[in-house]
């Protein structure tokens, strides 16, 4: 994109995206981590690292 110097719409016309924060989101991991960043697979929420909590009764058991 700003190799070419294209804008954030002219993006999304060429490669027909229709969202904004997708091409934001992307450009930003870009510039953080590098062409490698965008590789990696980024979907779902996060994991907290604490397991989940089971209901009482079930605990019990």
């Amino acid at each position: 994109m700003r190799e070419e110097g294209l804008s954030l719409s002219e993006t999304m016309r060429r490669f027909n995206i229709n969202c904004l924060g997708i091409i934001k989101r992307w450009e930003c991991i870009y510039l953080e981590e590098g062409p490698e960043g965008l590789a990696v697979e980024r979907r779902g929420r996060k994991n907290t690292g604490q397991p989940a909590k089971l209901p009482k009764e079930i605990e019990e058991d």
